[in-house]
Parts: structure tokens; sequence; C-alpha cells
């Protein structure tokens, strides 16, 4: 809030706000006093709102608005006056300002440039135009990752051409390290999400195929859906979730930190140091894990298999060897080190974009679980198609 005299104020009585309408000589004047401040705002609007120019606007005449008499303003008083400037001009009276101090004329100025009704109206597009230009809206964001993607790959590829023409850059403490964080750590998660889903897809699928007197077939659906899918698919997601995460977390608060900065002041290859060792790391576990994700999937479909039909081990482990084949192991496990690329150069990247702002941080590590997520479920379904068209 703004008071007129900008020295020492000793707190005395504020004359409440008012205004009154007055012609002189071929101006229509406002004449405001008191404070005009938002404590007084509901009252003043209420009176404005009823103001209306007594002339027809004509050249001959001009509008102004008197604020000499102001005591107080803040924004919600600058607002209602510059609303009334513009009320006046739409009618075609043409207003300005009389007796404002410096710091009441940068007031104004402020409220008048953002305030909404000043910026200028979007023309209305048809119906095509707005889906074209929505369409487009949508794509712009995607192919701006991608290429962002591409060109950290590449980057990320030559610099492990680097690292085998010169071995002694790879760092095999953090590569280490990074085993036991997203492998190791993560087996007692993914086991256990995964016994449960086999469990729940094998009971489902013996109460579906019960009216039909085919519930044996169930043992045919979850072993193959096991192999082929919901092992890779279900271990993918919940390392993207947890690892990918961890990731853009780490990498992001290091570049908050300036870190990412000093290393590569120090000579020291950031790609090499932080990227390339998460990267191999989850190359080498995905697949240990996703093998993991489905015997333990298996397993489940096997307890609940006892439950409901009775069938012993043996009996079960027959009916698996009956169901599937290498073939099936194969086409899920081929999968493994492709999502852990896509999983890694996403969380990776979205940590390098990481700006100063601990928001910034959330919503890069929010991005990364999101994308990673939808770009393992794509490279799944693409998989799927291609071996279908193949016969595998």
């Amino acid at each position: 809030m703004l008071k007129r005299d900008q020295g020492v104020i000793l707190p005395t009585s504020v004359a409440a706000p008012g205004y009154k309408v007055e012609l002189r000589g071929t101006a229509f004047c406002l004449v405001a006093t008191g404070s005009w401040t938002v404590r007084e705002a509901m009252a003043l609007d209420s009176g404005l709102r009823r103001l209306r120019v007594p002339i027809p606007p004509t050249p001959d005449f001009t509008g102004q608005v008197d604020i000499s008499g102001i005591e107080q303003l803040d924004t919600a008083g600058a607002w209602l006056l510059q609303r009334t400037v513009r009320t006046w001009e739409n009618k075609g009276l043409h207003t300005n300002f009389a007796g404002a101090t410096e710091s009441f004329e940068i007031l104004l100025d402020e409220v008048r440039l953002r305030s909404d009704e000043q910026r200028s109206e979007i023309a209305k597009l048809s119906l095509l135009a707005s889906l074209t230009q929505g369409f487009a809206n949508a794509i712009t964001p995607i192919s701006r990752d991608a290429l962002l993607i591409i060109g950290f790959l590449g980057h990320l590829m030559s610099t492990l051409m680097r690292m085998v023409a010169q071995p002694w850059r790879f760092r095999p403490t953090s590569f280490i390290h990074h085993l036991d964080h997203a492998g190791l750590r993560a087996v007692p998660i993914i086991s256990l999400i995964c016994l449960l889903i086999g469990a729940v897809v094998m009971q489902q699928g013996i109460v579906q195929l019960k009216s039909y007197g085919a519930e044996a077939f169930a043992v045919n659906m979850v072993a193959i859906l096991s192999l082929r899918e919901v092992g890779i698919l279900l271990t993918a997601i919940m390392v993207a979730g947890r690892s990918g995460s961890a990731f853009t977390a780490e990498i992001g608060s290091m570049k908050m930190r300036e870190e990412i900065d000093a290393m590569r002041t120090l000579g020291i290859d950031p790609m090499e140091t932080l990227v390339a060792p998460r990267i191999l790391a989850l190359v080498v576990v995905l697949p240990l894990l996703a093998f993991l994700g489905a015997m333990m999937c298996l397993v489940g479909a096997g307890v609940m298999a006892r439950i409901m039909l009775g069938m012993d081990t043996a009996a079960y482990l027959d009916a698996l060897h009956n169901a599937v084949d290498i073939r099936h192991f194969m086409a899920g496990l081929v999968k493994a080190p492709f999502a852990a690329l896509i999983i890694g150069l996403v969380g990776c990247l979205e940590g390098m974009k990481v700006s100063g702002s601990a928001e910034s941080l959330g919503s890069h590590v929010t991005s990364a679980v999101v994308k990673a997520i939808f770009l393992v479920i794509i490279l799944d379904a693409l998989f799927a198609m291609f071996l279908s068209v193949i016969g595998v």
C-alpha cells in the first residue's frame, strides 16, 4: 500500500474513501478522496459500477480522474480506478489521470499493464483450426523430448566408446554401487508385487474359465502371460518408479548445488562419472530382475492353482512344461535391456534439466517417472507386435 507522504508517517486516522463527479469546463471529472485500499474496495466497487457518463461523449469533452485527494492507494484501489477509466474510454470519452504522485503513477501503470482486461483478445478459431492447434501443441513437447533423448543417447554412446578405448575411465566403484541400489535392493518389492499379481491373474483366470469347464487352461494363460509380458512390464514399471526417480533426484540435487558445474571446471566429465555407471548398472540388473519377476509370477500362480484347483507341485510344473517353451521366455527377456536403457536415459536426462529450485526438482522427478513408464509401455507394445509378426 502506498501513502502520498513517503516520509515518516505517524499513525493517524485516514479519511474514509469517497468520490464525486463534477464538470470542469469541458472535462467530465471524477474526484477521488480518502483511502482507496482493499478494505474499502467492496463499497467503492458497488458505487462505481452504477456510475454513468451523464453527457453524450463528443470530441469536445474529455474525462479526467483526479486522485490528488487520495491519501492511501493499493492494487485494489488502483484496479478500480483503471477499470473506471477503461469503462469511460469504451464509451468514447478519452480519460486521463490528474494529481498522481510518482509512486501512484508507477502503481497505476503496473496495474494497467498486468490487467487481464487490457490483454489483446485472442481471435476465435474455427473448430478445425482449434483441433489443429491443439494437436500441434501436444506434438511439440513430444518431438522436443524425443530429440533430446536421441541427442543424450548419442552423447552416452560417445562416452562409452571413449571408455572402451581408454578403460581407465570406467568407474567400477560407482558401477557396483548402482548395481546394489538398483538391483539387489529392489528384489524384495519386485518379488512381492509379481507374486501377488501372478496369484491374482491365476485366480481370475480360473473363475472366468470355470464356466466353460476349462479352468485347467488357466495355467497356460498365466504361464505365457508371465513370461512374455507381465514379468518384464511390472519389473520395468517398478524400476522406473524406484530407480529412475532416484537417478533424477540425485543428479538434479547435484545440479541445484552446482556440483556438476564444479566437476566440469575440474575437468571431470559428468557423463563418465554420473550417467554411464547408472545406465550400465541398470542394463545389467533389469534382465535379472525381469527373470526374477517372471518366476515369482509363476510361483504366485502355482500357489493359487494348488488352493483353487488342488494341483500339486509336480502337476503344476508338468502343465508349465507343456504350455511354454524357451521362445516365450526369450520373448520377454529380450525387452529388458532396451527398457533399462530407456529408464536410465530418461532419469538422467531429467536430472540434467533441473534448474536451481526445489520446485524444478520435484517436477522433473515426476516427469521422469511418467515419461519412463509411458515409453516402456510403448516399447513393450512394439516388441509384442514385432514378435507376433515374425512368429515368436
